[in-house]
């Protein structure tokens, strides 16, 4: 995953927890998560990143960062 869609997954995750500073230290506790807004983080994810996530992912994650790195793993390879 490159800078630009790191910093893009970043900007997806912050457009949900809007008006919330979200960091990469930042727990969903922390943001408020509720199951719709993960859900909705995910669908947004999946959309924007053509990577397979399900649902028992958004809930065993523990921060911001570790969905980053999830993400980062399952993104496919450039063609």
């Amino acid at each position: 995953m490159s800078n630009e869609q790191s910093d893009n997954l970043m900007s997806v995750i912050s457009e949900v927890f809007a008006p919330l500073e979200v960091s990469l230290d930042s727990t969903f506790d922390d943001l408020g998560a509720t199951s719709v807004s993960l859900l909705r983080l995910m669908v947004s994810i999946q959309s924007a990143f053509d990577v397979d996530l399900d649902v028992v992912d958004m809930f065993t994650v523990a921060n911001v960062g570790e969905l980053v790195q999830l993400v980062e793993e399952r993104v496919p390879a450039p063609k």
